[in-house]
């Protein structure tokens, strides 16, 4: 600006005290008629240098908001640009009253980017509220995977854990293909699993496969889910889902489980309103179950590695170490309330020459059935493991050595007679067996294997002699 504003205040001040000053001392001097003139053009100059400082301020007030909107009118291009005219001295104050509408449309534009922008942040943080929860979930699921040995009950924790994440979800289901092409129910919330655990449904009746055809990977929403089941399940099903009011629902989000490229099972996330989905929660069901699927691949690895701790991956019985895991709690149990029990010790004779002479994969088949026909023969509270290669042992529990010697004469002679058939030739399975008891033949269980397994080595020596 020409003239600052503190010296037009101080100017105005001074005209103010000046005029006071006249008013008096004017009328010493000079004579009365002139002093009303002379008080006019003061007070006119007065108003004009008081409507200058006013104007003056009032244009500098509005320079910076015509700063502010220039530069945010030359950053939006969609914005309409208002005239100026630079050569006016108060050039902000008839810039906004030219431009008063181009202005107010200019920052409606400018007002609706902003809403688009924090519709944009909005849905953003969103997504990143549900990705948290995802990932919290996650870890809560990756540490009970270790900790929850029944596998319906994992299940049971994904869903749960899901339909909370999910807007609008009240109630789901999981369920599982079947080696026979059939998916059953393994876990569902809202709903009565004994009833569903008897409703098996074909690949091509679900969701999934009606939706998207053979793409049976990608999630997807069903709408009006009674009227979709109607046209789509056997009679037979949907009554049985109509008598259980599963079929009370509106929407159905439905996710699909791949482990290997495979199909695994669905999720289904029900929810008792209409168009109660939407395509973030399809987002959110994907990339959960993709989560998911990695977790239960886990899951599945740790099942492995748990059984092939304490089973013998061909003959499905104990391993050794896993049996004296076990016989050692027996043994104790025994020895504090006075009970008794018999190990017997076995060891196929036959195995080498069978090997030899068949090839190993008969070996197998003759291992495998002699651990099926014993397991058969035994109650399910004995114990029975593989002990080695083609070494066996039992512990009997409510059994005498005269009722086992018994028992297996007859598992003998049944391998006598129903020998394994290769190429039409006949293998028989033949095995040496020692039995020693607690407490009659020793208090100490390793003493009592000792003289089992000296028996059975003796057994077998009188075998060979008869032979």
């Amino acid at each position: 600006m020409i003239i600052n504003f503190c010296v037009l205040l101080i100017i105005l001040i001074f005209v103010i005290i000046l005029n006071s000053i006249l008013g008096v001392l004017l009328p010493y001097y000079f004579h009365v008629e002139n002093i009303a003139i002379y008080q006019i053009i003061l007070l006119t100059l007065l108003g004009i240098l008081a409507a200058f400082l006013c104007l003056s301020f009032i244009n500098k007030e509005l320079s910076g908001l015509h700063k502010v909107i220039h530069k945010n009118i030359k950053e939006n291009k969609v914005c309409i640009k208002p005239k100026s005219k630079d050569r006016c001295y108060f050039k902000n104050i008839p810039y906004f009253l030219n431009n008063f509408g181009t202005i107010i449309k200019s920052y409606n534009h400018l007002i609706e980017n902003q809403n688009l922008l924090l519709e944009k942040h909005y849905s953003m943080n969103n997504k990143l509220k549900k990705n948290n929860q995802v990932r919290d979930v996650m870890l809560e699921v990756s540490n009970s995977i270790v900790s929850i040995n029944n596998t319906e009950k994992l299940f049971e924790l994904i869903l749960e854990k899901l339909i909370n994440i999910i807007d609008d979800g009240d109630m789901g289901s999981f369920i599982i293909l079947g080696e026979d092409n059939f998916l059953e129910y393994k876990a569902v919330v809202g709903f009565d699993i004994n009833k569903l655990k008897n409703i098996r449904l074909r690949l091509d009746e679900t969701f999934l496969s009606k939706k998207n055809g053979e793409n049976i990977t990608k999630p997807c929403i069903i709408k009006d889910v009674r009227r979709f089941n109607s046209y789509n399940l056997n009679s037979e099903t949907y009554e049985a889902l109509d008598n259980i009011k599963a079929l009370d629902i509106k929407t159905t989000l439905s996710t699909p489980i791949i482990i290997n490229g495979n199909l695994y099972g669905m999720i289904n996330i029900d929810s008792l309103k209409t168009d109660a989905f939407s395509n973030e929660d399809l987002l959110v069901a994907e990339y959960f179950s993709n989560q998911i699927s990695i977790a239960l691949k886990n899951h599945q690895l740790i099942e492995k590695i748990m059984y092939l701790s304490k089973y013998d991956s061909m003959t499905g019985i104990y391993n050794r170490y896993y049996f004296e895991e076990l016989s050692g709690k027996f043994y104790r149990k025994a020895r504090r309330y006075n009970e008794n029990f018999c190990l017997v010790m076995f060891d196929l004779d036959s195995l080498k020459y069978i090997n030899d002479t068949f090839g190993h994969v008969i070996g197998d088949m003759a291992i495998s059935e002699f651990a099926k026909i014993i397991k058969k023969n035994i109650r399910e509270s004995d114990l029975f493991a593989r002990y080695g290669g083609d070494e066996f042992i039992a512990m009997l529990f409510k059994s005498c050595a005269i009722d086992i010697k018994n028992k297996l004469s007859n598992i003998i002679s049944y391998f006598n007679t129903n020998p394994i058939l290769v190429d039409g030739k006949k293998v028989f399975i033949t095995f040496s067996y020692g039995i020693a008891c607690y407490p009659e033949d020793s208090k100490d269980i390793n003493s009592v294997i000792k003289l089992a397994d000296k028996r059975m080595y003796e057994y077998k020596n009188r075998s060979k002699t008869r032979l």
